[in-house]
């Protein structure tokens, strides 16, 4: 069961960085499918924090940020400051930082090529993201290449969650 939510929990935010890109490239059609995503988002976290037994002590900080998410989402707060878009961009861009790069979250991980591969994917989709807000030339090639890659990074380490290697 574990490993199964690990797996949901990563998958989840593979879906919320494809969906937030759809969004920021305004195409239309998916904010009834992030509505869904973000929701069992949080709920798998929920039914991890509640089911397995041996806790993530760390576990606290992503509950703090989805609590701050779903409040903001309820009460629309900012829904039409401008600044809005920057701030759900950078907050995105340091959750999905945190499930990469903090050392064995929700189960430990011993692929050694996969924390230089993680940085790569945050660091392009850093630069796509800087570069679409400040409007510059390819920038919806590189934002779309970063987000691809970082959702493809998070579903990788979240599949390989609790893996062990043979040495």
């Amino acid at each position: 069961m574990k490993k199964f939510l690990t797996t949901l929990i990563y998958g989840t935010l593979a879906c919320i960085v494809l969906i937030y890109l759809f969004s920021a490239m305004h195409w239309p059609g998916f904010e009834n499918v992030a509505l869904g995503v973000l929701w069992l988002h949080v709920g798998s976290y929920l039914t991890y924090s509640v089911v397995v037994p041996e806790k993530e002590s760390r576990i606290i900080y992503p509950l703090v940020a989805l609590s701050v998410v779903v409040l903001v989402n309820i009460f629309k707060l900012g829904a039409d400051a401008t600044w809005m878009g920057m701030a759900v961009y950078f907050f995105l861009s340091a959750y999905a930082a945190f499930h990469l790069l903090t050392k064995d979250f929700l189960d430990e991980n011993d692929l050694p090529f996969l924390k230089k591969l993680n940085i790569v994917a945050i660091s392009i989709y850093l630069i796509g993201g800087v570069m679409q807000l400040a409007s510059l030339q390819f920038s919806s090639q590189v934002f779309i290449v970063g987000s691809g890659l970082l959702a493809l990074m998070l579903l990788l380490t979240g599949s390989t969650k609790g893996l062990k290697r043979k040495k």
